[in-house]
């Protein structure tokens, strides 16, 4: 999973620098492929056989110790 969201990183980065320098044929063809790679990275989190162990209730963000407040 980690290297579909690194590469759909570089793919934002390669398609901004392709507008940013005026590569217009370049720039379409990122924005054109762009879908794909979308669809490739919400296909491979949603398959990612990962589970959570705790609730939203538990902790209101996964990526550490923060309660929720109620």
């Amino acid at each position: 999973m980690k290297t579909s969201i690194y590469f759909s990183f570089v793919f934002l980065i390669a398609y901004a620098i392709c507008v940013l320098f005026g590569y217009i044929q370049a720039a379409l063809f990122f924005f054109s492929v762009s879908p794909l790679v979308v669809l490739h990275m919400v296909y491979k989190i949603l398959k990612d056989p990962h589970e959570v162990q705790v609730s939203f209730d538990d902790e209101f963000y996964q990526d550490g110790k923060h309660p929720r407040v109620k």
